[in-house]
């Protein structure tokens, strides 16, 4: 499950970063507080099986296109409103 939350902390960076082109570099993404790590767990696990994200063997993130395409919107939101 996806949680709203985790998403809108996540979302920027990945965004930033596929934004850049720098298809070879991916984002080291962690939780802040112990409450947190369930979530987390969660939203990148169901983010990861839509096919939105990419895991490294090392636990890094990077946005797919498909990932950047359907949250293109969301991303543009949060820059707004940050």
């Amino acid at each position: 499950m996806i949680d709203s939350t985790i998403l809108n902390k996540v979302l920027l960076p990945l965004a930033d970063q596929y934004e850049g082109g720098h298809n070879d570099r991916w984002v080291s993404l962690a939780v802040t507080t112990a409450e947190e790590f369930e979530p987390f767990r969660e939203t990148m696990a169901a983010l990861r099986a839509e096919g939105s994200v990419g895991m490294s063997a090392f636990g890094t993130y990077q946005m797919t296109s498909s990932g950047y395409a359907k949250y293109s919107e969301k991303i543009q939101a949060l820059r707004v409103l940050s």
